[in-house]
């Protein structure tokens, strides 16, 4: 499956990623290379547990948000 992820931190990029069906939110962040300690993930506005697979509730059409929560300075 191809993921749609807006990553907000001190620049805004979007991307396209594609992933296996089975892969967790965790993965994707451990794929990305961002520590899962320092962000947090919407799904469509709302915050979704790091163990959840992406192809649950509807991701296939869904925003997928990640907001940096740690300051780096």
């Amino acid at each position: 499956m191809e993921l749609s992820i807006k990553i907000r931190a001190e620049t805004e990029q979007e991307m396209r990623l594609r992933v296996a069906d089975d892969v967790t939110y965790e993965q994707v962040l451990e794929e990305l290379g961002i520590n899962r300690e320092e962000v947090l993930v919407l799904r469509n506005g709302v915050s979704v547990p790091d163990d959840e697979h992406v192809a649950e509730k509807g991701a296939l059409n869904a925003e997928i948000t990640i907001i940096r929560i740690v300051s780096r300075g």
